[in-house]
Parts: C-alpha cells; structure tokens; sequence
C-alpha cells in the first residue's frame, strides 16, 4: 500500500500525505471518479471544476489523535469559499467509535476566529480551534443539541462547504480510521493571499485563468511525479503557512 510504501513506522508525515493524485493512479481516479464529480458538480453549481488539493485522513486505533473544531477555509485564501468544498472519502469504516466526522448544521455563513494551540494529539498541522465561547454561539444558533455524526463505510463520501465548522475525535475502536479528503473548487475561485501564484488539477471544463495547471500522471510514483509533486506542494505551503513561524504540515 502506499503508506507501507512512504510511510515512516507505518504513519505517512508532512508532504506525503497531501497530492497523493499527482503521484498515485488510484488517487487521481478518485478525484476524477464520475458520480463523486457530478455531485461536486451539483453542489457548486458549476460544470468548470478543480481540484486544489488532496490529503490522508488517518486515525490509527488507540493513537489519541483527534481533529479539533475549525473551518478549513481558515488559512486557505481561497475565495469565494461559497465554491469551494471538501468530498471526504472513507476508505476504511468511519463510525463514532473510531471518531467519524462531526458537523455542526447552519455553520457555513462566516469565518470564525482560530486560536492556535500546540498539540502532538491534534492533527491540524498548526493545532487551530474555535474558542469554547464562540462554538458554543454557533451551536445555539444551529438549533441542534449535537452535532451531525457523518457516519460513513468504505466507499462512501460526504461533502462539506469549506467554511462548515467540522471536528473528529479519538479512535477508540479496534481498527484504523483512514480517509481521503478532496478539495474541489470551481474554477472561479482564487487565492487572495497571493503570496505566489499556485497548481491545480483539472477535473472538468473550463479552467479558467487564476492557476497553473497540473499535469497528468505518466508513470504512476515516477521521478517526475514527484517533482511535480514537490512543486506543487512548495507553492502550497509558501501561502498556507503565511505569517506563521511552521513551514510544513504534520
């Protein structure tokens, strides 16, 4: 497999997990799968469709990582975040006993301020959260006593807007949580922090003019896959790590 292949004491770290679909086929045709497209497609109201960025989503059984409460539009710069969404992919089961994702509905209308705490057991690379008091607003006026426990098998996708405020906790179960989460965008959408000008994949239509655009996979895992992938990867984490002293993602 291609954590057994990357990975480091059988966990995959920084660069490795993201833009697997530059370097993997069964990646990149996840991305591009027709009925997973169709819904992005339906969901932004939009037949010109990216993808800006992909990652593993995994929770080992017993490890105690947890994904805390936030808004991935968060450190992005990507706007307008109305067109842009994560399609989260199961590849294991995904069930509240192994820490599933956790929505809370109505979150979606502003962006909510972060707070930064350093933790080796969140797996945000740079450990954002909602402060308590404010989450707990957003919960009040959601209507909802708890939140949307997005139960999944493997298989099976969800999707969420990019400023959907989302979590996920520890897995207590017996077997491994791993997901694959996709960043689709339509091709409208650019990134304002403009600290450089990023790559992202085609999926569909017309790609408009605010990207470089990827290039598709020759030889699956090839020298200039990779490079391909370090390119990309660079450009990202020059704008996401914007004004913060991290450099890399865990």
């Amino acid at each position: 497999s291609y954590v057994k292949r990357y990975g480091e004491n059988g966990k995959l770290q920084s660069d490795d997990r993201f833009r697997l679909h530059l370097v993997a086929n069964w990646a990149r045709d996840l991305v591009h799968n027709p009925t997973l497209v169709s819904a992005v497609k339906d969901a932004l109201n939009d037949d010109n469709i990216l993808c800006w960025s992909t990652d593993i989503n995994a929770k080992f059984s017993g490890t105690g990582g947890f994904y805390s409460w936030h808004q991935d539009s968060t450190y992005s710069g990507l706007e307008p975040s109305d067109k842009v969404l994560t399609a989260w992919v199961a590849l294991s089961p995904s069930k509240k006993e192994s820490g599933c994702l956790r929505f809370i509905p109505q979150s979606h209308s502003e962006q909510l301020p972060h707070n930064e705490v350093p933790s080796d057991s969140n797996l945000l690379s740079l450990g954002q959260v909602i402060p308590q008091d404010i989450l707990d607003t957003v919960i009040a006026k959601s209507g909802e006593i708890d939140p949307l426990e997005a139960e999944l098998e493997p298989g099976q996708a969800s999707l969420h807007h990019w400023k959907c405020v989302h979590s996920s906790g520890v897995n207590s179960s017996d077997y491994d949580r791993i997901g694959f989460a996709i960043r689709y965008m339509s091709a409208s959408v650019k990134n304002v922090k403009s600290v450089c000008r990023e790559r992202a994949t085609l999926v569909c239509g017309d790609p408009g003019d605010s990207w470089d655009i990827e290039p598709d996979i020759q030889e699956e895992y090839g020298d200039k896959e990779w490079n391909e992938h370090k390119i990309s990867m660079e450009l990202e984490r020059k704008n996401y790590f914007q004004d913060s002293q991290l450099t890399h993602f865990k």
